[in-house]
């Protein structure tokens, strides 16, 4: 395909249907798309395009932008069938959130179309109630999303997408005020219902995770991120990054009471996981398995409550001992309490 045609069709497609576009921004989108392409080129093609589809340039307020005029259909896509709009209603419902706010705004129209050819076209196509039949839940007890700023969330992904820094007033559990830092943005992650955001802070070496909803504010600046050397979002995952912090690999050896272990011999700890009947009990299992020691792996121990015990490594037995321990004593004293009416 000849680049310029390439070029002029993904700057149309850059243009906003409901709000404006700076020149600047679609700049770098087209750069972000692979387009090598200057200012004055840019302004030549918006030219192009103004007199042969009506897009305008807004400029009632700075900074100005390029959108289409109210009544103006966009260009569409080729008429989709009903794979396709299938295909870009569950994009929708299941992927919003991880996609930058530019991406978000080229998709809408086409979503549009895709949830009204659904609706109008394809009555009767089986495919059709696909989407009521199928649902991702996250494990354990249900919980509302945190709510985040529209801006911030726009913001952040944008940065991400184009390598910038970004300027965030953040607010830490416990804070009353929210702080001011310079990050550069490495990886947009979600956990359950909350999405995380790895980050350098300021200049320094390590990376760190930060919840998406206690940014306040954020503003992108021009200056690209500098990620540590060799940064892999899907290493540094791997590597206990969301298990909150890793010590290190060990092997963890317990023993599972009550059937609540059956799980683990369909969805194994690990590659090299061994499972035991337990002498005398049979829904017990001994479960031996190489894994990361994180937070994480004490939260999903503990939920299991007084049915499992570790045996190994001895510090993990004493950690999950002690604070089972410490939940009966707190059940003691409220169920004493109780009991005296108070």
């Amino acid at each position: 395909m000849d680049q310029k045609f390439r070029r002029l069709i993904d700057t149309l497609a850059l243009i906003p249907a409901n709000r404006k576009a700076s020149s600047s921004q679609i700049l770098e989108r087209l750069k972000a798309r692979g387009h090598e392409v200057t200012p004055r080129t840019l302004q030549r093609d918006l030219r192009t395009l103004k007199e042969a589809y009506g897009i305008e340039l807004d400029k009632r307020s700075k900074p100005y932008g390029w959108g289409w005029p109210k009544g103006v259909k966009r260009i569409s896509l080729p008429e989709m069938d009903w794979p396709e709009a299938l295909s870009l209603y569950l994009l929708r419902e299941y992927l919003q959130g991880l996609l930058p706010a530019s991406v978000r705004e080229h998709l809408a129209p086409y979503v549009g179309e895709a949830e009204r050819k659904l609706r109008r076209q394809f009555p009767d196509v089986p495919l059709r109630r696909w989407p009521d039949k199928v649902r991702i839940t996250p494990p354990g007890q249900p919980l509302l999303s945190p709510k985040v700023p529209r801006s911030v969330r726009d913001t952040v992904t944008e940065a991400l997408l184009l390598e910038r820094q970004v300027k965030i007033h953040y607010r830490r559990p416990g804070d009353t005020e929210p702080q001011e830092w310079r990050v550069h943005p490495l990886g947009l992650v979600q956990y359950g219902r909350i999405f995380y955001l790895a980050v350098r802070v300021f200049d320094y070496d390590d990376v760190r995770t930060l919840a998406l909803h206690r940014i306040e504010r954020a503003t992108m600046l021009d200056a690209a991120i500098e990620p540590p050397a060799g940064f892999s979002l899907e290493r540094w995952l791997e590597e206990g990054a969301m298990g909150f912090g890793a010590e290190g690999s060990i092997r963890l050896v317990a023993e599972f009471h009550d059937g609540t272990g059956r799980h683990l011999l369909e969805s194994p700890l690990s590659e090299d996981q061994k499972a035991l009947p337990l002498d005398g009990e049979p829904d017990g299992l001994r479960i031996s398995a190489a894994v990361l020691d994180t937070g994480q792996l004490r939260w999903w121990l503990l939920g299991f409550g007084g049915s499992v015990e570790v045996i190994e490594p001895k510090a993990l037995r004493k950690d999950i001992a002690s604070r089972l321990g410490a939940g009966a004593r707190r059940y003691s004293k409220g169920g004493a309490c109780a009991g005296n009416g108070r």
